[in-house]
């Protein structure tokens, strides 16, 4: 079987014209080979089990002269000398060295079981992959970060482990946030971060510095970190050297170009005012009174001839009637855009012998994103040190010291904002003209270009240090007790000067930057973070089959939190503020917070022969969130494993199968993702407040005190989850798969349902559950045919969350976009519900025009009066038999005439990694996305005039094919003809939007015919490098070196509108491509 296989991939990639069947690689000089008397090699290549093996590569040490084996394993290598060393490499085999005696090689290859004894990071320790009971994942840095122009590390990591979703903004040095198989609690929760087994702010680690990253995914992998765990953990494991590591010297370095890819896109102005014209808005335009009439007709007269209208300003021609018409149109979001440049530089140097190991890095990233002026920039500064001694036999002392600067300034908008979707294309760029400005000088026009140049970005300063300490004790064989203590210290200033400045728009009005007065802000926060760790964990067999492993430990932090707020008004210096030059109104608050938690822990582990496989965890928490009789929790977890492929029954299979197991898990986790302080009742002072008793006096006031309950605890996170892990062909095929169910009991939220007059909300209770039921697939294949090695990644996963119980809506009400998002019982998580559209109302449905009078049988609309080209909707439910589209009592048990269309849930998300190399050469790209999710945009998105009777509004590409009426034919019909209302185009896209866009709010209400699909794929990046030979390296005293180019965020498909990023849904700061260069190279 695995033979045909093996003849079955060959044959593919030679007919794919990768590689012939029988390849031979020669490139050397036949002009000299007589007089290095230079001979054939012949041989065969072989596995353990003594099948030949195809497409083993072959080739001369230091040399250039290679092949590849035939289909019967057999190799022919011409040019070859006596005493040269032969390398035979193939993938899930060791590289074997030989040197050539001049006779015929026979060659076993023995199997690589690196793969096998791979380790993987789990909480206060490492396993073996091949034992591990619980569901995780890991990969290398290098791997997934490989020479990509990004220095996020959660931008690394998208795409990458099933179960595991990143998403969020995109402008330079922003956040994006982690989920590990969806939502844990309604009150939300983020996975816990660890860097080097305690927490951590994993947005100021340079990626370059970080080894491998783990997800633990259930509970019998996360339960030992208790309280913190229930979403999940992400274990982060930084580099170090290893003992006896000879010096090297690393340099890496990017340079990279930025562009947004995507943007709104509107209809041409023409098509604007053709719909403005068909919405029935007056003829005398908004701004400044224009006709639009004339407007369109100097707008196709400026297109054929520019010349022959004398314009002001940004294409700015004043009419016969004094009114000005705005005649150049232009993309009002790509103006405010450029193309920006990155750069990164990453140094480091490591080494060691058997007693010291050391390693420090230096990091320089700096970002400009895609906005102009060079305000939305990210700069990061990283250091980090390591150094390792073995003090005695018994102890080890490990110090890591690492200290982050990260500078981020983002540009402040005015009015509308920098991402307003309310300016038209004809809006005017720069300057209103002396000539034509309402205060006789050229005044700012307020476009997003002059917000980013006027406004005062806001800057956000970072600086983090970090002590970690960890010293390892081994005084008995099998035994090793480890204490870590860790000091981490996080600064942050957040500073802004609301400057003010007078603008104008295209009505000709003045406006003020700042309409309460220019102010200065500055907020410092400080975080303190002790952590202390001591466990001990002690490793024994019994008869060379019984093999244990049981560790202890005890855990406590403690975070202590301050922040300090001041804001100022009215600077006497505006060009140099302060705040004792203000002479307005001050504003100043502070808050401390103080957290600790502390639990003990442990974990045993046994397994039989690497068969049968069991594991226990369990920690006894306590929080400092909950009352004091409610603080302590004790959280467990069991997990099994069977490998059926070390059997002895499956003997036969183990040439082919190298693992099949089979593992099963069970544990609960404490949920304390709740504020400080929720069982006190508080009052907070609020001063200098925006009320005031007489004399324009600011007063400092108490605010209202809450209800409280002495009696909430934790929130308890369940989980099953049974998988198999799969490993093929020598490691070439892997796959993983789960099915898990996690139950969220004893949610915490306002219990009940007080009247409003009341004043306050009711207390946290634990009175709610939700079940979250998913799964999660991973296979990978890799390959190798002679000097070509390739490789394919796969991982898609998919869940859905219910509400089990909640008390606090026992009405059911529905929530929507308008009224807000209620939750109920028997709920499935992010249901849409809404409208099924049956098309438009047509005057057929009608008694005549005029009266508007439905015909019997149609179907009406409560509180609406259709015309023809309204939207219709299918009557789901008449119960009162009055064949009328209503909303019921807005409760699931009466929802009227709606009912579930969509979920918002993103369903069916998946990575893809693919990578061929031959030689030197190596392409990579990496997709990732989502299958299935609903998304209801509505407003701008969708709708022309966003769905409203506002002029000022644009209409987008997507919205100009809306219902029309024939009309009067050049007064061939009036309105009261039916005639006149027959549809010009009856499968229109949209609504009719005449009479200035009547009945909208029913037209516009959600439906299934506007509702988006919000599925899509990006190529998130595509490297191609080159990485020299070593034996050219040698002669210049290097060891590696790489040039490359790479393109990040390469391209997006998708469905949604142009503007509206999948990872979003919405518009504003542009998503960006990126394309970069640099070098790899090391001493």
């Amino acid at each position: 079987m695995t033979k045909n296989l093996k003849i079955l991939f060959l044959l593919l990639v030679s007919g794919m014209g990768l590689v012939p069947v029988q390849a031979t690689m020669v490139h050397a000089n036949h002009a000299n080979e007589a007089t290095q008397q230079t001979e054939d090699c012949k041989g065969v290549i072989k596995d353990a089990t003594g099948e030949t093996v195809i497409g083993a590569s072959i080739r001369v040490k230091d040399g250039e002269i290679g092949t590849i084996t035939d289909l019967n394993g057999n190799f022919v290598l011409p040019g070859v000398k006596k005493g040269q060393t032969l390398i035979v490499s193939f993938i899930g085999y060791q590289t074997q060295e030989i040197v050539w005696n001049g006779t015929f090689v026979n060659v076993t290859l023995k199997e690589d079981t690196q793969t096998l004894d791979e380790v993987v990071v789990v909480g206060f320790g490492s396993q073996k992959k091949a034992n591990l009971t619980g569901s995780v994942s890991q990969v290398k840095m290098d791997d997934v970060l490989g020479d990509r122009p990004i220095t996020s590390v959660k931008n690394a990591l998208q795409g990458t482990m099933p179960g595991l979703t990143v998403s969020g903004g995109s402008s330079p040095g922003e956040s994006k946030s982690f989920n590990i198989r969806g939502t844990v609690s309604i009150n939300g929760m983020n996975p816990l971060v660890l860097i080097d087994n305690v927490e951590g702010d994993i947005d100021l680690l340079n990626p370059e510095d970080i080894e491998s990253v783990s997800v633990l995914k259930d509970a019998a992998s996360s339960a030992i970190y208790g309280a913190r765990a229930a979403a999940g953990v992400i274990l982060v494991t930084t580099k170090k050297a290893k003992a006896g590591d000879k010096f090297t010297l690393n340099y890496n370095n990017n340079f990279g170009f930025s562009s947004s890819i995507n943007s709104p896109v509107q209809a041409s102005l023409d098509e604007y005012l053709r719909a403005y014209q068909a919405a029935g808005f007056a003829n005398q335009f908004y701004a400044g009174g224009a006709s639009v009439e004339k407007w369109r007709e100097y707008l196709a007269g400026y297109r054929a001839n520019p010349s022959a209208y004398e314009t002001v300003g940004d294409g700015i021609y004043i009419g016969e009637d004094g009114c000005p018409y705005y005649l150049n149109e232009k993309d009002v979001y790509k103006v405010f855009q450029e193309t920006s440049f990155m750069q990164s530089h990453n140094i480091s140097a490591s080494g060691g012998t058997e007693k010291l190991r050391y390693r420090i890095g230096l990091g320089l990233s700096k970002e400009d994103g895609p906005l102009i002026y060079n305000r939305d920039t990210y700069m990061r500064k990283n250091l980090s040190s390591f150094i390792s001694s073995q003090i005695t036999k018994w102890f080890r002392q490990e110090v890591d010291i690492r200290y982050t600067v990260a500078d981020r300034s983002q540009p402040r908008g005015t009015g509308d904002g920098i991402y307003s979707l309310n300016k038209i294309s004809f809006t005017p760029q720069g300057t209103i003209p002396a000539s034509i400005s309402p205060t006789g000088e050229d005044l700012i026009i307020g476009t997003p270009a002059n917000q980013i140049l006027y406004n005062n970005p806001q800057l956000t300063d970072t600086e983090n240090t970090r002590v970690y300490l960890r010293s390892i004790f081994t005084p008995l064989k099998g035994l090793e007790i480890v204490g870590e203590y860790t000091y981490d210290r996080k600064n942050r200033q957040n500073s802004y000067y609301a400057n003010n400045w007078e603008y104008t728009n295209e009505q000709m009005g003045v406006l003020e930057a700042q309409t309460a007065g220019d102010f200065l802000y500055k907020d410092e926060i400080h975080d303190d973070y002790n952590a202390f760790n001591l466990y001990g964990t002690y490793q024994f067999s019994l008869k060379d089959s019984h093999n244990f492993s049981i560790m202890a430990g005890f855990n406590q932090e403690r975070k202590q939190y301050s922040d300090m707020y001041i804001q100022a008004y009215d600077m006497v210096a505006p060009s140099a503020p302060s705040f004792t030059s203000a002479t307005g109104k001050v504003i100043t608050s502070n808050s401390y917070s103080d957290y600790a938690i502390r639990g003990a822990f442990y974990r045993v582990n046994y397994n039989y022969q690497d068969k049968y496989l069991l594991e226990a965890n369990g920690r006894y928490d306590g929080s400092s969130k909950f009352p004091k009789n409610s603080r302590f929790g004790f959280f467990p977890s069991f997990s099994a494993g069977w490998n059926v492929a070390r059997e002895s029954w499956m003997e036969k299979s183990q040439d082919w199968l190298s693992e099949l197991k089979f593992r099963a898990s069970w544990g609960q986790i404490g949920n304390q993702n709740i504020a400080n302080y929720q069982y006190y009742s508080t009052m907070t002072p609020v001063g200098n407040s925006n009320y005031w008793l007489k004399d324009g006096e600011y007063i400092t006031y108490i605010s209202t005190p809450g209800l409280v309950s002495s009696s909430f605890t934790w929130e308890t996170v369940e989980t099953f989850d049974v998988g198999v892990d799969v490993s093929m062909f020598n490691n070439r095929l892997k796959g993983t798969f789960d099915w898990y169910s996690r139950t969220t009991r004893d949610m915490l939220m306002s219990g009940v349902q007080l009247p409003a007059v009341v004043g306050t909300s009711a207390p946290m209770q634990n009175a709610a559950d939700m079940r979250t039921k998913g799964w999660e697939l991973s296979l990978s294949w890799r390959d190798q045919i002679g000097d070509w090695s390739y490789n394919v990644g796969f991982n898609l996963y998919d869940y859905k969350s219910k509400i089990l119980k909640y008390t606090a809506n026992e009405d059911k009400v529905i929530g929507d976009q308008s009224s807000g998002y209620y939750y109920y019982e028997g709920m499935t998580l992010n249901n849409i519900w809404g409208y099924v559209s049956d098309g438009f109302y047509t005057i057929d449905d009608f008694d005549a025009p005029g009266s508007w009078q439905l015909k019997d049988g149609v179907t009406s609309i409560n509180g609406t009066n259709p015309r023809p080209g309204d939207e219709k909707f299918v009557n789901l439910n008449d119960d009162l038999n009055e064949n009328e589209i209503n909303s019921g009592l807005g409760t699931v048990n009466s929802p009227g005439d709606r009912k579930v269309i969509g979920n918002s849930t993103p369903r069916y998300n998946f990575g893809i990694n693919l990578g061929v190399s031959y030689k030197g050469f190596s392409l990579t790209a990496l997709l990732q996305g989502t299958g299935k999710r609903d998304a209801w945009l509505g407003s701008s998105a969708i709708f022309p005039f966003a769905g409203s009777n506002e002029a000022y509004r644009p209409v987008f590409y997507n919205q100009t094919d809306y219902w029309e009426p024939v009309g009067d034919c050049g007064g061939q019909y009036t309105e009261n003809d039916p005639e006149y209302w027959v549809a010009k185009n009856p499968d229109a896209s949209l609504f009719r939007i005449y009479d200035q866009l009547g009945n909208r709010g029913s037209n516009t209400r959600v439906s299934t015919k506007y509702l988006s699909s919000a599925a899509y794929m990006r190529i998130k990046n595509v490297t191609l490098s080159y990485s020299f030979p070593k034996t050219l390296l040698s002669k210049i005293y290097l060891t590696n070196l790489k040039l490359f180019v790479s393109a990040e965020n390469l391209a997006t498909f998708t469905s949604l509108p142009k503007g509206y990023d999948p990872e979003r849904l919405s518009w504003g700061y542009p998503f960006y491509r990126t394309v970069s260069f640099g070098l790899n190279f090391t001493l």
